[in-house]
């Protein structure tokens, strides 16, 4: 019977940290993110600050419900984390929100589709992210110009959720921004146990625990590590491999 309470507790708490973080999406784009554009200096900066600031908040809060537990391994590698590209493991829905609270000056590679999502679109559009459907010329400009700036851009490797099985398989997008902007790139592995929220899951298909995320953050790889090949196009593709054999190591230790 308590097993049962717990669980029917979680998915109702649940269902209100998803309506939260929905309609306060449409709060943030209708009022706060258009009040702060009007005062003088970079409105993208203060709209990706009241972002990073909201998400803080909603991750306390799903772990002040007892909904999941967090644990993280190197945080302090992030202390001058600037002009990095980040690349992660995407196990849960939950990912970018610990991602953004982790990161300073967060900058993100998003699906078209939540540019014009209902929900969701103005905080995006507000904040300034970067589109994927963009041209390769402009997409490739646009993260030059945030990193240059000092931005940190957040990558998953997979373009989706991950798969429950299998080693990760990685598009080679994030090696050719790498390649192309020289970026330092950070790798972060994301473990979810009991999984949850995985891609094809309703949010109400909770587990019968609450889930451990665990984020593991170790050093960098610094540029020349990967450039020192005369084509472009072989880097990129020993990027890619180094990048899938990592993973495939550090998950297979959970």
């Amino acid at each position: 019977m308590r097993q049962r309470l717990d669980r029917l507790y979680r998915r109702g708490a649940t269902g209100f940290a998803f309506a939260f973080i929905f309609f306060g999406g449409c709060i943030l784009a209708a009022t706060i993110l258009p009040s702060i554009a009007l005062l003088p200096g970079h409105r993208r900066e203060r709209a990706q600050i009241v972002i990073r600031a909201t998400f803080r908040f909603y991750l306390a809060m799903l772990q002040s419900l007892s909904l999941l537990r967090l644990d993280i391994e190197g945080r302090e590698q992030l202390d001058d984390c600037r002009g990095r590209l980040i690349v992660a493991n995407h196990p849960s829905l939950l990912d970018i929100v610990m991602l953004m609270t982790l990161i300073p000056d967060a900058q993100c590679i998003i699906k078209h589709q939540l540019w014009s999502s209902r929900f969701l679109g103005g905080v995006m559009r507000h904040a300034g992210y970067i589109r994927n459907d963009l041209e390769p010329e402009a997409l490739i400009e646009a993260c030059r110009t945030s990193l240059a700036r000092g931005g940190n851009i957040i990558i998953f490797p997979e373009g989706t959720r991950s798969a429950p099985e299998g080693a990760p398989r990685f598009h080679r997008g994030f090696a050719n921004i790498a390649t192309l902007t020289g970026a330092q790139v950070q790798p972060i592995v994301i473990t979810c146990t009991p999984p949850t929220l995985r891609k094809g899951d309703p949010w109400w298909a909770i587990p019968d625990t609450r889930p451990v995320f665990q984020v593991l953050i170790k050093e960098c790889l610094d540029a020349d590590s990967y450039l020192g090949y005369r084509y472009r196009s072989v880097a990129s593709r020993k990027l890619v491999e180094r990048m899938e054999a990592y993973f495939a190591e550090q998950l297979a230790h959970v």
